[in-house]
Order: C-alpha cells, then structure tokens, then sequence
C-alpha cells in the first residue's frame, strides 16, 4: 500500500503522511486529529498488518476521514481470509484485496467500492467492453461500474476461480476460520517464551491473526528457513514487503509463519519446538 501512495504523492504534488506504530506494532489512533486534518484528501490503512498480525482498530480512523471529508480506503488482503469481514458495517468507501491470499489464484484481486464513488471514478484502463459509445469528435461515453473499469480481455479463468475459492470460504465459514486459526496463533504466541526469540507484533492472542513474525537473537532469517526446511516446515523469511514495519523493530528482516485452514495446533507446536533448537544449532 505504501508505494503507489507515495508515487501519487510526488506526481501530484501532495503531502505523504503516515500514522505511526505502537511499540509492539499496532497502528496508532491516539494521535489521528494530528495526522488527519482538514487538508486531508484521502485515509489508506492496512486492516491487518502482514509482519505483525495485528488488526487495526479502523473504527476512529475510518470516523476521523469521514468528519475531515476524506474518502477512506481499507487493505483487506491481510483480514478477508481470516476474518469475518462487513465493509458496510465498516463503512469503508472502498478496499482492495487480493485472491491468492485466500485460497484462490495469482493475478487477480477484488474491489470494494461505494456505488456512487465508483460511478464518479473514470476509468484507469481502456479497451474493449468498457465504453458503451464512441466519437471522433466528442468525449467518449463509458459503461457504468463495474464494466467501466474492465477494459479488454479479463483474466476469465482465474476470476472464476477466485470466485469458486470464495464460496469455498463461505461454506466453511468464515467464523469457523477464524476460531481455528485462533487455536493455532495461542500455539504459535509460545514463540515468545522460547529464550532468544522476539516476537515482532502483540503477544496476546486478542485482535490479531495467525500470522506471527519473529527473531532468532544472532540467527539470520535465511539460516533460520533452512534449518527448519530441512525438517520440512516452510516459514517465509525476508521483510515480507514491509520494510519500515522491519526498522520500526531495529531489523532488516525476520521469520514469519502464517496460518491457514490446512495447518493444525500439531504444525504449530512443531515449529516452535524446532525454532528452540536454531540457537543452540549454532552454539548460541
């Protein structure tokens, strides 16, 4: 979310704003008169941070935006496979989030938007099956939302199967998700009890999701993935697109295990039984 805000930023020549971070990584709301502000045009925030797995307490964010005029807009990437989720409810005036991440294929995503917003955003892309008539002497008029921001040839087969992947959740239902994947992120907590080893998000299994980041004292995370790897569990490794989430804890990069509905309290014991043995691996 950060780049494209920022790239908008220097090509229109706004002023980029960000609201900070709490000590273990939760999005900040104490100071929201501050950093939102009658010149406010637009409020971008992550539901769900993808290092720290801490859902952001968007309620005073999204009514803040709102009493300025700002039009919010959510990144739900990290909270619609997890969560039970209601953008109404939210009133959120748009969010994005994207297929693969909940089970569904690469390449396609979805958008959320109000109707009457959508109905005054022109279109980004143009095409075919998007403009209803065409002139060569007067401006073009385009389909209403959402064929207007569908130009060209859609992604057909992974659409159908993002949509396929959705009913699949919903059949599992989303609150049962939710509660199984609560079990795991208890187990997966136990990290922070092992000595050397920093969870980098809360430490409590209250507002937050299964995905836990964390730091092996001495260890690189590349070392860390391997040892494990060699025991067949696969954690992703790296700053996982969140750079200034990283510096914000004093690192480069760390360890991060997310959980899903084919893991298991057994997968998550495993893992942090194996991560105790990293340190003493290398004689630390």
């Amino acid at each position: 979310m950060l780049l494209p805000f920022q790239e908008l930023a220097y090509r229109t020549g706004a002023t980029f704003k960000w609201i900070d971070l709490t000590e273990d990584g939760r999005v900040r709301t104490d100071n929201l008169d501050e950093v939102i502000t009658e010149r406010t045009k637009v409020v971008a925030v992550t539901h769900v941070g993808n290092t720290t797995g801490a859902v952001t307490d968007i309620a005073p964010i999204i009514r803040r935006a709102h009493e300025v005029g700002a039009i919010f807009i959510l990144d739900a990437c990290q909270s619609v496979p997890h969560l039970k989720v209601d953008f109404h409810a939210l009133d959120v005036d748009f969010a994005a989030w994207s297929a693969h991440k909940m089970y569904g294929p690469t390449g396609v995503g979805f958008l959320y938007g109000r109707r009457e917003l959508l109905e005054a955003l022109p279109p980004a892309n143009f095409g075919g099956s998007m403009v209803e008539l065409a002139w060569m002497d007067q401006p073009a008029q385009y389909m209403v939302p959402p064929a207007r921001f569908e130009a060209g040839t859609q992604p057909v087969a992974q659409v159908v199967a993002a949509g396929v992947a959705a009913e699949w959740m919903m059949n599992v239902g989303l609150e049962n998700i939710e509660a199984h994947e609560r079990t795991i992120a208890a187990e997966l907590l136990k990290l922070g009890d092992v000595d050397g080893i920093r969870i980098l998000g809360p430490r409590e299994n209250v507002d937050r999701i299964g995905t836990v980041a964390f730091d092996v004292a001495g260890v690189h995370p590349h070392d860390v993935s391997e040892i494990l790897d060699a025991q067949g569990i696969a954690i992703r490794v790296g700053h996982h697109c969140a750079q200034p989430v990283h510096r914000h804890f004093g690192l480069y990069a760390s360890n991060r295990a997310s959980s899903g509905v084919y893991n298991s309290v057994d997968d998550a014991h495993a893992l942090v039984e194996a991560v105790a043995k990293v340190r003493p691996f290398f004689g630390l």
